[in-house]
């Protein structure tokens, strides 16, 4: 009985876990595609720069969305610079923060969903 159990919680830590890392996976993709629609675009190298990344090692699961050239922080924080086409400084920070409570729903209802279809 108690081997029973301990498979059933063993189950369950998994099913959390598997529902974590696919939303916490899949709001990063939502924030990368939001960050597109604010980085500011000359000839697009910052653009085509973003990417997205996951750390799942050890007991926290972490998302990321970088860009990468030489001067995409200087573009983020640069609030006083003017940019096109509704282009913004604070390209990561502005959809992140606009989006945080739907992101924590979007991996709370992962989790809930991967936990619901493991106790079936």
């Amino acid at each position: 009985m108690a081997d029973d159990f301990d498979a059933a919680l063993d189950a369950f830590d998994d099913a959390i876990r598997v529902g974590l890392v696919r939303g916490v996976q899949e709001v990063t993709e939502d924030l990368k595609r939001e960050s597109q629609n604010l980085v500011p675009y000359d000839q697009g190298d910052l653009s085509r720069s973003a990417k997205t990344s996951l750390d799942t090692t050890g007991p926290t699961v972490q998302g990321a969305v970088s860009y990468d050239t030489e001067y995409a922080v200087r573009q983020h924080e640069e609030v006083t610079w003017r940019h096109q086409d509704g282009r913004t400084a604070k390209y990561l920070a502005t959809p992140l923060r606009a989006n945080v409570a739907r992101y924590e729903e979007h991996i709370a209802q992962a989790i809930r969903a991967e936990t619901e279809d493991s106790a079936k």
